[in-house]
């Protein structure tokens, strides 16, 4: 299950964000005062210089065409319409923050990495690296019509360090990163934060609008907003719901962004409906024609499954999409706070007993990597770290350190009788057997993993058999993707199977921070947190030194590798697409920073070929099939090869 994380960097374009707001009374004045503002009224410099970049090329294709419903699938009903507070990060979030938070003053261009314009036409970084200067788009407006303009971000950053959003992460990223937000006149606003930085507009430069005018913050106001649907920037607003079923999103008649360069060719259909369906029944939904496109998440389906008509008739459509953006953590989660979970040396035994190259070889056809860094994929990934591989023997040592021992009754057996009750194990209950190792005080070393893809049932298994082999008991519980994530939020589970996005920039405070670890309802999955590792993640957020920013985090690397609370997965670098043959796409087909296809919607549906696809399926007639399935524009794929 992977879900797209809730970054602390807040960059746009399809990337990841949030809004909300607070009411101007007097109460909620005294909820958050904000920290000291830079004394006097915020001035534009004399000597201020100015910025902007509209250089880049296009985002999306000028021959992409407007119109259309897209259908495609979400895997659980959203937990909330909120964007801050309880619940926000669910399956939902990447849709929600899409046409919301996505809309920063400035942004990452996709395939260049190059600043570009959003919400801010120009921008100017003061000397100190931490006071920013920008000019709005004067053409912005909310989707109720509203103007945007200065005073909106400064409510958002108010917003954010209210109590009564309940959001320990918006409520520390506010204290940590804004000294202040300050209008100078309706289309003009600094942001001061708290520290130079190495990364400005990274830093402070992804802030949102909120449409104060919109919102009452309040005790309820959680449980009120549950599920009241956002005010946008973006092209989408939230039109219906069939509860427990779909999210239907209309696009608004004239947007404001329409007019704009890098959103040419970008969100160009009139509805876009999300079907609540489970990943693995997503693929049964396209051939019967109910959704329009899907990524196929699994290599066996992927090779083995393809082989009905729509397919060999080549109305159904298959592009293997090579991208380049860092992964974000997926695998096997420790939930710390849990006893069996406590024991360092238990959870080592752990990290020998996955056996990637046979799981790849046997069950993925080989197309994965394994993962070993948790910030794969960067420069900040320690170089020195080796996965840690397969071996019973070593897995064995380690049990041995955290005081495991097979049960005197099992010890005292045959080897015959031992190896029959191992079996018995392994065929039948695997639980139903005296065969599990104990501690001094009787416990069994016995788990239970909870996970959300049923497609990933199989390598589960295979991982389950490995560890009672070991003496290790690890159930399986399968949990609808929604509850499975809020279990992982809550720290209510034992063992969790979680994937998060990822960034170009690693936010490590949001998952290993002291501050996380004393809460729930945040990214700190596993309750981690220590003295040495906030420093070094302070390190990395504010020093001006590049090399003590990346030996900092080589540092946080080798904690968490050596914690082993986290048990790396694979990854691979390209996006699987199955798609009708009305589903259009650029000749580079998604831009090079992809994760998902929230993240640039690039894509179309071709009318007249949507109909034309309709009469010659009924007349039974066949179009040319594409043999080369891999698409790799950005010659991505030669640099995993090597």
């Amino acid at each position: 299950m992977k879900i797209n994380r809730r970054s602390a960097a807040l960059l746009v374009g399809g990337a990841l964000l949030s809004r909300s707001g607070l009411s101007h009374s007097a109460e909620t004045a005294k909820d958050a005062p904000p920290p000291p503002a830079p004394s006097g009224p915020a001035v534009l410099p004399k000597d201020i210089a100015w910025e902007t970049n509209n250089d880049e090329p296009l985002i999306g294709s000028q021959k992409a065409i407007r119109g259309g419903r897209l259908t495609v699938a979400i895997g659980a009903y959203p937990l909330t319409f909120r964007l801050m507070g309880p619940n926000n990060n669910d399956f939902f979030a990447s849709w929600n923050r899409a046409f919301t938070m996505a809309f920063g003053l400035v942004g990452m261009h996709p395939v260049t990495d190059k600043f570009i314009p959003i919400m801010a036409t120009h921008w100017s970084i003061d000397k100190d690296q931490k006071t920013l200067y920008f000019k709005l788009d004067p053409d912005a407006r909310f989707s109720d019509g509203r103007k945007i303009t200065a005073d909106d971000y400064v409510f958002t950053w108010k917003m954010m360090q209210s109590k009564f959003i309940v959001d320990p992460f918006y409520n520390s990223y506010a204290e940590r990163y804004y000294q202040s937000v300050d209008k100078i006149d309706d289309y003009t606003l600094r942001i001061v934060g708290t520290r130079p930085s190495w990364r400005p507009l990274v830093d402070y430069g992804g802030l949102w609008p909120t449409p104060g005018h919109a919102i009452q913050l309040d005790k309820d106001w959680v449980t009120r907003t549950t599920n009241q649907f956002q005010v946008a920037v973006g092209p989408y607003t939230v039109s219906g719901v069939e509860r427990g079923q779909s999210v239907t999103f209309k696009r608004a008649a004239n947007w404001w962004g329409d007019k704009k360069r890098y959103f040419i060719g970008m969100y160009n259909f009139d509805e876009i409906q999300l079907r609540v369906i489970s990943p693995e029944r997503e693929l049964d939904y396209v051939r019967l024609g109910q959704l329009d496109l899907m990524q196929e998440g699994t290599a066996r389906t992927w090779n083995e499954n393809y082989t009905f008509p729509a397919v060999t008739n080549g109305w159904l459509r298959r592009s293997r999409v090579f991208v380049d953006m860092p992964d974000g953590i997926s695998g096997l989660h420790m939930n710390l706070e849990a006893p069996i979970f406590q024991n360092k040396e238990f959870r080592k035994a752990l990290q020998y007993l996955v056996n990637f190259d046979r799981l790849n070889r046997n069950l993925m056809y080989n197309e994965y990597f394994r993962k070993t860094s948790f910030f794969e994929g960067t420069e900040f990934a320690n170089p020195n770290l080796k996965a840690y591989q397969f071996s019973s023997e070593m897995a064995r040592m380690h049990l041995e350190r955290a005081g495991y021992r097979r049960p005197p009754s099992v010890s005292n057996r045959s080897t015959l009788d031992q190896l029959r009750n191992v079996a018995y194990g392994l065929l039948f209950t695997r639980t139903d057997t005296d065969d599990i190792l104990i501690n001094a005080k009787g416990e069994k070393a016995s788990f239970t993993l909870i996970y959300a893809a049923k497609g990933l049932e199989r390598h589960f298994t295979v991982i389950q058999q490995d560890m009672r082999r070991a003496g290790i008991d690890m159930k399986l519980q399968l949990l609808e993707p929604g509850t499975a994530f809020e279990r992982a939020l809550e720290r209510k589970f034992e063992m969790v199977n979680i994937g998060m996005s990822g960034g170009l920039f690693p936010e490590p405070r949001q998952y290993l921070a002291t501050e996380f670890k004393k809460a729930t309802n945040n990214n700190d999955f596993w309750g981690f947190g220590t003295p040495e590792a906030d420093g070094l993640i302070k390190t990395y957020e504010e020093s001006l030194d590049a090399e003590a920013r990346r030996k900092a985090m080589w540092r946080v690397d080798e904690i968490v590798y050596d914690e082993a609370f986290y048990i790396p997965f694979w990854s691979a670098p390209f996006v699987r697409l199955v798609y009708w043959d009305y589903v259009q796409w650029p000749e580079f087909y998604l831009p090079r920073r992809t994760q998902s296809l929230t993240d640039w919607m690039v894509y179309w549906i071709d009318p007249k070929k949507k109909e034309q696809l309709a009469a010659d399926m009924k007349a039974g007639k066949a179009y040319p099939v594409d043999p080369n399935l891999d698409k790799d524009y950005y010659m991505v794929r030669k640099r995993f090869a090597t």
